[in-house]
């Protein structure tokens, strides 16, 4: 078993005696089919119209929340970026992630949130080509 990686969040076993090379961090994260904050930055501008600076200033009006949620939970769902990283992006505290992440979705947010993965799996094929699995 020592020779074998679990990736957590793409849920994927390999032996490492495969020809896959994942000795470097763009290996894993190809191999994971992992996104940037800059692609889920571009997905959220486009659904909602904020861009990274109006996501990092300290409006606190619904839409901008709104928006600054549905980064939290696409950055979640399709990237291995922990709260404090996400933080940072934000120019927030990590605990104020939390709390976006675990607050309760508008029927909006929900359809935003629908769209966004759909955007996502669009990127992830224009990044890193169809999935191999």
């Amino acid at each position: 078993m020592g020779n074998v990686i679990q990736f957590p969040k793409c849920g994927r076993t390999v032996s490492l005696f495969g020809e896959t090379n994942l000795n470097s961090a763009n290996n894993w994260k190809q191999y994971c089919r992992e996104l940037d904050a800059l692609h889920i930055t571009e997905i959220v501008e486009k659904l909602t119209g904020y861009s990274v600076s109006e996501l990092r200033r300290d409006a606190r009006n619904p839409d901008a929340v709104e928006a600054r949620q549905l980064f939290v939970l696409l950055a979640r769902e399709h990237t291995t970026y922990s709260y404090p990283k996400i933080a940072i992006v934000l120019n927030r505290d990590h605990t104020s992630v939390m709390h976006l992440d675990k607050r309760k979705q508008s029927t909006e947010l929900q359809a935003l949130l629908k769209a966004g993965n759909i955007l996502a799996d669009e990127t992830k094929k224009r990044v890193f080509g169809t999935p191999a699995f």
